[in-house]
């Protein structure tokens, strides 16, 4: 019986892990191990960098700081006109944009990718209270 209970219990195990999302099994090792850590999902290897992080991976140039600077002055309109618009994302474009202005494109680079990631995680805070606003309602 303890066989076929351990058995039991793998495969379950096994089904729940395979059931995890993508985002999750990034989620995850994100936590776990921090950027830029390779992980497995359904067979294939990812790393756990943010599209920002991604974005920001270039040459540092004032071409690439210029366009993913003006990718992050975009995310955070459109995230401000839904009224969810982080307080420290404003400063973190003035600070690029000073950056650009001095030649450190590698600073750039950074605050703007930090920048679009906050914009895009407003964005997401938005679309959530959208779907759930329900749950706020007292019963």
């Amino acid at each position: 019986m303890k066989k076929v209970m351990a058995l039991c219990a793998a495969v379950l195990f096994s089904q729940a892990v395979a059931a995890e999302t993508y985002q999750e099994a990034f989620d995850k090792a994100r936590a776990m191990y921090g950027k830029g850590h390779e992980f497995q999902w359904q067979g294939k290897t990812y790393q756990t960098l943010h599209e920002e992080e991604i974005e920001a991976g270039v040459e540092a140039s004032e071409a690439n700081a210029r366009q993913l600077l003006d990718k992050a002055i975009a995310a955070n309109k459109k995230v401000a006109a839904v009224g969810f618009e982080w307080k420290l994302t404003g400063g973190l474009l003035k600070k690029s944009e000073q950056a650009i202005t001095d030649g450190d494109y590698r600073k750039a680079l950074d605050l703007a990718a930090q920048a679009k990631y906050h914009a895009r995680i407003g964005l997401a805070q938005y679309e959530y209270s959208e779907a759930n606003w329900y749950k706020a309602v007292p019963q």
